[in-house]
């Protein structure tokens, strides 16, 4: 009897370690995916990690602590929303299908499961620091078939960019400026490392490249965001200089004056019209949808259709006229979710910053946490003018790309429980 009993741990510890590499394994191809297999569609097999991660983390009892309740309640929200939205729908039907009331928040089940099952994967030192390494060399090879498109073309700026190969799997050039930014977020590291002056030279260089990449691709919220994160880096690098790790009013206060002056210099590039490309007019326009049904909003992946019903859009250019995306990421979750929702995402996104900051403070991998806080600050900051991830399917890419970056701030923040006392090195900080 006690053989038989020891014997089910040891069976379930070994399935668990048999699920944990074949979910690294297929998390890493996964990412090939997103950035080179241009006709793939990617939702499913983000769902095929995030259960492959749970199975894998269903022995460990730490695996189910510290999940963020703000990512709960936003899905939560989310479901609830397109279940009132779609009632009157199903309920007609001669054969109800019921799960139908909440398939339109598929997206955001998928996104919360992924959040937990990649967390789990990437749960060591060793593993955040290859998901650092390998995104950024990515983001590198992405940033050169940019370049080589742009040359190609006479560096003309096309609106949108549909007609070049780089940008439409990436919903055009602000799907393609986000992964910029985040590869920007992740090379600047090497500037902020002790362990080499050649390190940190590489480090400008790279940067710099695909801060040019970036200017030539045409967002201008890109550039923003990359000054931004610049700025950032900078405080970080005088925090730890100075020993005033632990001050996070002042950062908080001190990242916001970066924005107003990186908004401030490129005033210039970003004043191609005084409506910002039509967007003022867009955020008046969801402004006013949240007015209209501030409690569960007009239901997920509903936008497009609840702008042209309300008459908002005839304030529009011609050519906005049916966008389904409000390009400001909290401005379009509180038109489908309603402000409840769009107060959980805000409260999630920021819980992700905390994570990082936390890590950071610790001493847990600081040049990883560094990064994935860096990475997640270009995302915001460029969501001031796009939507990347909130139920748009025409940028599946950039939606998994921030979800991973999610689900590694989970894992750093899950690094006391899990790899404190592992012996895996990291190799951007082989000293820890």
């Amino acid at each position: 009897m006690n053989r038989e009993a020891s014997a089910v741990p040891l069976v379930a510890e070994g399935l668990s370690r048999i699920f944990d590499a074949a979910g690294v394994l297929l998390l890493a191809w996964l990412g090939w995916r997103m950035f080179f297999d241009f006709d793939a569609s990617l939702q499913d097999d983000a769902l095929a990690v995030a259960v492959i991660g749970i199975i894998a983390g269903a022995a460990d009892g730490k695996a189910a602590r510290n999940i963020p309740i703000a990512l709960l309640a936003y899905v939560g929200v989310g479901l609830l929303s397109a279940a009132v939205h779609q009632w009157s729908i199903v309920s007609a039907s001669a054969d109800p299908a019921w799960l139908s009331l909440f398939r339109p928040a598929y997206h955001l089940v998928v996104m919360a499961a992924f959040v937990y099952g990649a967390a789990y994967l990437l749960r060591t030192p060793l593993r955040l620091s290859w998901f650092v390494i390998l995104l950024m060399i990515a983001t590198v090879v992405l940033s050169a078939q940019i370049a080589f498109d742009r040359a190609s073309t006479g560096f003309v700026y096309i609106r949108g960019g549909p007609s070049l190969p780089s940008v439409p799997q990436w919903g055009g050039i602000h799907g393609t400026s986000l992964a910029l930014t985040l590869g920007f977020a992740l090379a600047l590291l090497g500037f902020a490392s002790r362990v080499s002056v050649w390190r940190a030279m590489a480090s400008v260089v790279l940067a710099g490249g695909l801060f040019a990449v970036a200017y030539v691709n045409g967002s201008r919220g890109g550039l923003v965001a990359m000054g931004v994160v610049a700025g950032s880096l900078a405080l970080f690098v005088v925090m730890e200089a100075t020993g005033r790790r632990r001050q996070e009013p002042v950062v908080v206060a001190v990242l916001a004056g970066i924005l107003v002056l990186a908004v401030w210099f490129l005033r210039g590039y970003l004043d191609y019209g005084s409506d910002l490309s039509g967007r003022t007019l867009m955020w008046q326009a969801a402004a006013r949808l949240i007015g209209d049904y501030p409690w569960l909003g007009v239901g997920p992946g509903n936008y497009g259709q609840a702008i042209a019903a309300s008459g908002y859009a005839a304030d529009f250019p011609s050519h906005y006229v049916g966008l389904n995306n409000a390009h400001n990421l909290l401005l379009h979750a509180g038109v489908e979710v309603g402000v409840i929702g769009g107060l959980c995402l805000l409260l999630f996104l920021a819980w992700a910053f905390r994570a990082c900051w936390r890590a950071w403070n610790a001493g847990d991998v600081p040049m990883i946490s560094l990064g994935i806080l860096l990475a997640l600050v270009g995302f915001a900051v460029h969501s001031l003018t796009e939507n990347f991830f909130d139920a748009r399917a025409a940028v599946e890419r950039t939606r998994l790309i921030v979800w991973m970056f999610l689900a590694a701030a989970l894992a750093l923040d899950r690094l006391p429980r899990f790899a404190r006392a592992s012996s895996e090195s990291t190799p951007l900080h082989p000293t820890e």
